[in-house]
Order: structure tokens, then sequence, then C-alpha cells
């Protein structure tokens, strides 16, 4: 039942989907999202952007609207699944920003700077682009913003704190797109969010938003994680003394249009109606966040009350052991711990098929999961401070494969009690 409430919320989460109903065509007559133009009044279709949802929507906008030219970055191994005549797919790194993660990003901004007063522009956002587009700022290499990305994580920032520092050592994050943009007749950004709220400019680090932070914002996260130094700090303290431009402060919205087109709430709403039509009376909790394993309490305290849920959102985990796993399978590991010997089950998984540095998406337990473990000589706790819940699912055989699923909503939480009422 977990199970099939996972897929379910995968199929709507499909940006193909997404893109299909947010897009309409009649002849010339264009709807997006509700707003009408008419293609006649235009020269030229041109389509940039990039993340892991990015190579579906694409495909999918080819098949709608009748482009003349595009550059879009996508998840490097993937680019097979996607097929596009006139937009290039452009294969990066993720969760390190590599030499395609570059080169895509220098092929967009040099589209976005020759679009005219008569072109029109789609922007394909989704989570993940902050990784598969990178153009750092003058100052610093891309190895050394990978290598400060990745400590913050390890260090246990947040999302919105990590795309702080991002948009303020980038030219195309924080708005930098926007500005390449600034000749374009209109721009319309069709976004899937995968962060918590929904912020505009923490999606993909909004290359098309306004940021509302500063480079101060960025030098006191850096400082609260103790990361202030190197090329870093010199490219931001060169900011806060007005020697380097801010990110965008103020969209042009006559031109550009930012649209979120799904987000985890969608998949949230498809697992919950996926389980009430099993009889399943179920809670739907938003905006999850926190460090996993005390998000795990909590979860774990609902369904020993026997209330059922579908939650949606992004843990954190602060790493200090050298294992391998992700945020939604130790998330799930101490869920495990807390439920043993009760009657309910637990999944949680990454909508993009990727949790952490493992091939999991994630995992699913249930009150016999430790003792499963007990039996092969598993020692659950010890797993989890070493950071390497994914080699403890493996051993159970409990990881949930998906390989990439082309979508991005965040991560996807089901707790399902059999105490819960049903109808």
């Amino acid at each position: 039942m977990v199970k099939g409430a996972l897929r379910a919320a995968l199929k709507e989460a499909n940006p193909r989907k997404l893109i299909h109903s947010s897009i309409r065509r009649r002849g010339n007559k264009l709807d997006v999202c509700g707003l009408k133009k008419n293609l006649n009044a235009f020269d030229r279709i041109l389509v940039v952007g990039g993340g892991k949802a990015s190579g579906a929507m694409a495909a999918e906008l080819e098949k709608i609207v009748p482009v003349d030219a595009g550059a879009v970055a996508v998840l490097r191994g993937t680019v097979h699944k996607f097929k596009t005549e006139k937009i290039k797919l452009i294969e990066a790194g993720h969760p390190r920003a590599d030499s395609g993660s570059l080169k895509a990003a220098k092929n967009i901004m040099k589209l976005a700077k020759s679009a005219g007063p008569s072109d029109l522009v789609f922007c394909l956002l989704s989570g993940g682009g902050s990784a598969l587009l990178s153009l750092p700022a003058k100052g610093i290499a891309l190895r050394e913003k990978n290598e400060l990305s990745m400590k913050l994580m390890q260090k246990g920032a947040d999302i919105n704190e990590l795309n702080v520092v991002r948009r303020h050592l980038s030219a195309i994050k924080g708005g930098g797109l926007a500005k390449a943009l600034s000749n374009a007749g209109r721009c319309y950004s069709l976004i899937l969010s995968d962060v918590v709220g929904n912020e505009l400019a923490s999606i993909a680090s909004g290359p098309t938003a306004a940021d509302p932070t500063r480079f101060s914002d960025a030098a006191r996260i850096l400082k609260k994680y103790k990361l202030w130094s190197g090329k870093p700090r010199r490219v931001i303290e060169q900011g806060m003394r007005g020697k380097r431009e801010e990110t965008l402060k103020e969209l042009p919205a006559h031109k550009i249009r930012n649209f979120i087109i799904g987000s985890n709430h969608t998949a949230i709403l498809a697992a919950c109606q996926h389980l009430a039509s099993k009889g399943v009376k179920m809670r739907a909790l938003a905006d999850v966040k926190g460090e996993a394993r005390t998000v795990a309490s909590e979860f774990a305290r609902m369904l020993s009350k026997g209330h059922s849920f579908c939650a949606g959102g992004e843990t954190t985990v602060v790493v200090q052991g050298k294992g391998k796993g992700g945020r939604n399978q130790e998330l799930a590991l101490e869920v495990a711990l807390k439920i043993a010997g009760k009657q309910c089950a637990f999944a949680a998984m990454g909508t993009d098929g990727i949790d952490g540095q493992s091939k999991a998406a994630g995992a699913i337990v249930d009150g016999t999961t430790i003792e499963r473990a007990k039996k092969l000589g598993l020692d659950a706790r010890a797993f989890l401070r070493n950071n390497d819940s994914n080699s403890f699912f493996k051993k159970l055989k409990d990881e949930i494969i998906t390989g990439p699923t082309g979508t991005n909503v965040n991560d996807l939480m089901i707790g399902l009690s059999l105490s819960s009422q049903t109808r």
C-alpha cells in the first residue's frame, strides 16, 4: 500500500504531465498558465534552463510550441531518455557541478543574451539546477565552489542557506539569467519546486528570480558553519564593500514571469488521494524540515498514536561518519528504531530517485525491521553513528530503488499505522 502511494505521487509529479497542463496551444494562440499570447507577435521561440526534470520538460514543450533553438542542462547519464530536435540537451553533474555544468551555463547565457525584443523565451527550471547550471563568479573556481557547497551540506546547512551562498558566488544564479534576458520580448519561467516554502530565489538558486538576500547574508551563513575563509570569503567581502554587483533585487515583471507548475504539494496530495481511495484516513503534512533524527521522533510519535500521514519537505543530516546514505534513509532508519515491534510502516524517498551519495531513492521500514536486522547481526545504531544507512538497508533489501525519475519535487514521507481508522 505504501509503495502504491509513492508510485501515485511520482506519476502526478511527472514533468511532462505538468507541462502539458500548463501550456495550451490552438493554432497561433498560446495559453501559458492563463496568460494568452499570439505566436505571430514573436520572431523566435527560445528555450533555456536546467534541472533534474528539465529534460522531460523540454521534450514535452517541443511537442506544443514551435521552438527555434534552445539549451537545457540535464542530469548526466539521462540524455538518452529525452528526444528533442531544436533544444540542445547538455549533460551535467550533480550533486557536484562539473565541466558539463559550466558548459551548459555558458551556452544558456549566450543564448539568453542573443534574445531580442521580438523573441519569446521559455526557461525550464527544476530541482538540481543549482549544480547542473554552474557559472562561478569571477575570482572563484568551480572546484572551490563545489568544495564549499559539499562542506555546507555535510555540516547540516538547509537548502535555503546553501542557495543563499551559491547565489552570491554565481553569475547565473540570483537573477543572473534574468539580467542576461534583459532584451528579450517575453520570458516565461516554468518551474518545478524542490524547496520547502517554494521560494523562487531558492529553486535552482533562482536564475530568473529576484533575490531578497545580500552578500552580508551569505557571510552570516558561512560564519555560522565556520567556513568563513579563502576565496569565497574574499569574493563576498568584495560584494559587501560594493566592489561586486549584488544579485537581482527587482524583477522586470512586464518581461519575465515565473510560474510554479509543480511542487512537493503535488506529490503529497496524490499520495493522500491514493491511500484515501483504499479507505485510509490520512493527515497531510507539508513543509517538513529539520534534522532527520529530530523529525523521525515526531513521525514515530504520530505512528504510535495511530495516525497515518503523507508528508513532504526536506530534512538535513550532520555528517559525522564515513558511511554511505542520505537524509531519507537516515530518517527511515531512525523511525525504524522507534517503531520496533509496532504495527506500522514508514517510507521516505527523494522524488528525484536519488538519496545522498547512494543509488537508492530512500527506504521502507516497519515494526519488524530492527528484529530482522538483529537476526543478521546488524546494529542499527552503529550504522546511524557512521551515517551508513544505505549499507544497512542494502543488507536487509529494504532500499527503494527507482533510478533517476526525471522529476524532482523534494522528498516524500509516508507513515501508515494499522490502527488507523478507515472509512
